[in-house]
């Protein structure tokens, strides 16, 4: 088996850029003395590998753009005052022209390059360079990150130049007359369309349980295994059918991808209980990712094991707890300390060895401060595990538990910016499990899985000790959401979903009302609103309001929050950006290659 480095990684880039310049054979009748000839580099299956991972290594350079137009176009995230007006634009939804962070072409030359990519392995193939097999995966891992870049130029910019051709340059997409822009909706079911056709098996039956069904793409990279880096084709399937309205068809996704991807990927027979589930964690080994104290020291605030290491802290990076990644995360990205790019989160929110950009808007604090625990404390924990005060000023941390000491606050070495780029996890898929399950009908499930978790709801007596529970939760509303979560002991039930609690319970937090099992339009409402809590600063709140808006076809379910956040932080632009988001495509960027 081939092994690639990160240095390797980022070479391939080069690579890359390369085969996309050298597309068009007659760029150049004379050759450079020791330039590259693209021919020369789909030889074989390794050749097509260092393609796959250089379009990967790729997105490491737009991991700041997504984070940026994901959260700061939201409710939740501010500027502070070293931000530029670029920044600040973005916050207001004031963007001019020439603002950076709305330009979509990172996009597209990324875009590109899975297109020239594409059409090489098809040429692989023919020429026998290749095998149709392995010409399958590899086209699935690249064919994955085309359907997510367009989800995003789709999110931000509305309609868009739908283009799946090995074009040289960005700048041909300019001619509207053979790349025309083609609707959100439109765009979704071109993706959709793209990537079963012809690889329904890849996508659909596999069951591997990383992002690459390719085993020699699942290695080890200075010291970071693959399995996490590539998208997981079921989360990303089970979104665009989200998007589209498709709600049974996307639970069907996020069902397999919980339990049968479960099953494959167990270690422990613990392990098999909550891999992809929101659950308390892996109990044998105590690893619990949850909002958790010292037994018998509920009340007591220092007995929170997330003031250091341990519990639902531990998801976004520790020295001492491995295992919650691999059962909590879905797709995540390195940066590594030795190599380019470098990690821009620690510009973006450390007030320590970087330029401290970006911040928590107040109304995301007072958004965690109005929750209540069950042991009485009067907050949500999640908001003070994801802003820490440091020197004085609120500082997002999830993207710098892995630059930062643990226990001091304070950069490992300022020189050395490592880090990760957390992309998907387990609570983003239930959370989307409950939203597709809600709009399918199913209001009560989904105040199940984002609140007390199956067993509490559907369970008459959970916990009683003693019980035949052979007949109950044997089937709960038909597939695909029919879950068990039976725990009895005559006979002996541990079934499948019998630890998951969602991501409420999970943070001790007191039960939403019962009433909303019967009330759609509350529960969905619930569903973003635990979202913030749970997810903030991970790139999914603007995509969560936009849908929600675009499905009730009510643009101030979003415009409102936005408001809400310019306002309590002082903004006198608040009420200018909601005018802007309640117009006609308001809810868009505009589109300027």
């Amino acid at each position: 088996m081939k092994r690639f480095s990160l240095k390797f990684i980022n070479k391939s880039l080069l690579l890359v850029a390369l085969l996309l310049t050298f597309s068009c054979k007659n760029m150049l009748d004379i050759e450079p003395e020791g330039q590259v000839d693209a021919t020369n580099h789909y030889r074989n299956v390794y050749d097509a590998n260092a393609a796959v991972i250089g379009i990967y290594g790729q997105l490491l350079g737009i991991a700041d753009r997504y984070i940026v137009l994901n959260e700061l176009r939201a409710d939740l995230m501010s500027t502070t005052n070293n931000a530029d007006q670029y920044l600040r634009e973005i916050s207001t939804h004031s963007v001019s022209a020439n603002n950076p962070w709305a330009d979509p072409k990172p996009f597209y030359k990324i875009i590109l390059n899975c297109n020239d990519a594409i059409k090489n392995f098809g040429i692989m193939v023919k020429e026998s360079k290749m095998r149709q097999d392995e010409y399958n995966q590899r086209i699935a891992d690249v064919k994955a990150v085309r359907a997510w870049l367009y989800l995003q130029l789709g999110i931000h910019f509305g309609s868009v130049p739908y283009v799946t051709d090995p074009l040289e340059t960005v700048e041909a997409l300019k001619d509207e007359s053979k790349f025309p822009r083609v609707a959100f909706n439109e765009m979704l079911d071109k993706s959709i369309a793209d990537i079963k056709d012809g690889f329904l098996d890849v996508y659909t039956t596999t069951t591997s349980t990383t992002g690459s069904t390719s085993t020699s793409l699942n290695t080890t990279v200075d010291g970071y295994a693959t399995n996490l880096f590539f998208i997981n084709k079921r989360t990303l399937l089970g979104d665009l059918y989200l998007w589209r309205g498709m709600y049974t068809k996307a639970a069907e996704q996020y069902k397999y991808l919980a339990e049968t991807g479960g099953r494959n990927y167990v270690l422990t027979d613990n392990q098999w209980y909550w891999q992809y589930k929101v659950a308390y964690g892996d109990v044998a080994t105590l690893n619990s990712i949850a909002i958790a104290y010292t037994r018998g020291r509920e009340q007591d605030i220092q007995a929170l094991d997330d003031n250091n290491v341990q519990g639902w802290r531990s998801i976004f990076g520790s020295s001492t707890v491995t295992t919650p990644i691999s059962g909590e995360w879905i797709w995540t990205l390195p940066f590594d300390r030795n190599f380019q790019p470098t990690n821009p989160f620690i510009d973006l929110f450390s007030n320590q060895g970087g330029r401290y950009l970006l911040t928590a808007s107040k109304l995301a604090l007072d958004n965690w401060n109005s929750q209540k625990q069950t042991n009485g404390f009067p907050y949500d924990q999640r908001g003070r595990v994801t802003v820490r005060t440091i020197n004085g000023q609120p500082v997002i941390m999830k993207q710098l538990y892995n630059y930062l000491t643990e226990n001091t606050f304070v950069p490992v070495n300022i020189l050395q910016k490592q880090g990760r780029w957390l992309l998907y996890r387990t609570a983003v898929m239930q959370s989307h499990l409950a939203e597709s399950a809600n709009r399918d009908n199913h209001s009560k499930l989904a105040y199940a899985l984002i609140n007390v978790g199956i067993q509490t709801v559907y369970d008459p007596s959970p916990g009683t000790s003693g019980r035949d529970v052979t007949n109950i939760m044997q089937s709960t509303e038909g597939y695909p959401y029919n879950f068990d979560a039976r725990n009895g002991d005559i006979p002996y039930y541990r079934a499948e979903w019998s630890r998951e609690v969602g991501s409420r319970s999970r943070a001790l937090l007191e039960p939403l009302p019962t009433a909303l099992q019967n009330d759609m339009i509350g529960m969905e409402n619930a569903i973003i609103d635990e979202n913030g809590l749970e997810q903030a600063y991970e790139g999914h709140r603007w995509g969560d309001l936009l849908r929600v808006a675009l499905r009730r076809n009510d643009p101030s379910f979003l415009a409102e929050k936005v408001y809400q956040k310019l306002f309590r932080d002082g903004n006198p632009q608040a009420s200018a950006a909601r005018a802007k988001l309640m117009s006609s495509n308001g809810l868009f960027l505009p589109f300027k290659l």
